[in-house]
């Protein structure tokens, strides 16, 4: 199920949720300038293409257990409006995303 955070315009903006093995959409707030992903204790996925429910990208980044990493998001219409999150192999997974301005 998609995580629509566009309208939040507060920074620093700390959310979590439980991902699975299937992408969940992430839209990202529309004046954050940085994203940063975080998984306390699972491996996971991130990847700008896919679709919410669907298997993920084998376009991505490999966020090992207990690792983060940080995306600068562009600005105008080269602007990335979705993420996609899901774990490998873990049925659940809590993630740790942060937005800045």
């Amino acid at each position: 199920m998609a995580l629509d955070y566009t309208a939040l315009n507060i920074f620093p903006l700390i959310r979590t949720f439980s991902a699975n093995t299937s992408n969940t959409e992430i839209k990202v707030p529309g004046n954050a300038s940085f994203m940063t992903v975080q998984s306390p204790a699972h491996k996971v996925f991130v990847a700008t293409d896919g679709t919410d429910g669907g298997a993920p990208s084998s376009h991505r980044l490999e966020i090992v257990s207990g690792g983060s990493v940080e995306i600068k998001l562009a600005k105008g219409s080269n602007r990335q409006t979705s993420i996609y999150i899901a774990t490998n192999g873990a049925s659940s997974a809590a993630i740790n995303l942060i937005f800045e301005e």
